[in-house]
């Protein structure tokens, strides 16, 4: 499955520079969280991994536009015709799928690989580096410096809703504190 997990990154960073967004450092930030929490929490940690890789694979540089208010079931369909053509099997690939499907909480999750691919990828928004990646990567799509600030502090707030997993509630609640004294919100 490593190899999987390899060959998802790289769609992933492919995707990530064709779509112009999300921040490849968001990425980076949702992939250390997965693994710490697969550790802690016995989850297939190439599972959670693929499914964060493979999340945004459909996605958008436009706040609110079709393709991101549907990029959860845009990004499994595409997914899961990379993890066939892959070799991965079908009980696998409905993990993953479910995983990316129900990260924004549309639909439910059915593992204990989902709930924690949900909380690493809401996690990334609830930090402060995951903060500032957003603020430039709102800039570099043309934003506003004020309204990128505003779209910040709405993504954290969205994210810190979708948490499930105690420590990472507790966590986001401290860093959103000190996230809106640096906006001096």
């Amino acid at each position: 499955m490593k190899n999987i997990v390899k060959k998802a990154r790289s769609l992933m960073l492919k995707q990530t520079r064709k779509n112009k967004a999300p921040a490849w450092e968001l990425t980076e930030i949702v992939i250390q969280k997965g693994k710490n929490l697969s550790k802690k929490y016995n989850a297939n940690t190439n599972l959670v991994l693929i499914a964060l890789y493979l999340a945004h694979i459909k996605f958008s540089k436009k706040v609110g536009g079709k393709i991101q208010k549907n990029h959860e079931k845009l990004s499994a369909r595409l997914a899961g015709k990379y993890l066939r053509k892959w070799g991965v099997d079908e009980k696998k690939i409905e993990i993953i799928l479910n995983s990316i499907r129900s990260h924004h909480d549309k639909e439910k999750g059915k593992s204990i690989e989902a709930e924690v691919m949900k909380n690493a990828e809401c996690y990334k928004f609830l930090t402060i580096i995951g903060a500032l990646a957003l603020l430039h990567n709102m800039g570099e799509r043309g934003e506003s410096f004020r309204k990128s600030m505003k779209y910040v502090i709405k993504k954290m707030k969205q994210k810190e809703r979708l948490l499930t997993i105690p420590e990472c509630k507790f966590e986001a609640k401290k860093n959103i504190k000190e996230i809106e004294s640096i906006f001096q919100l």
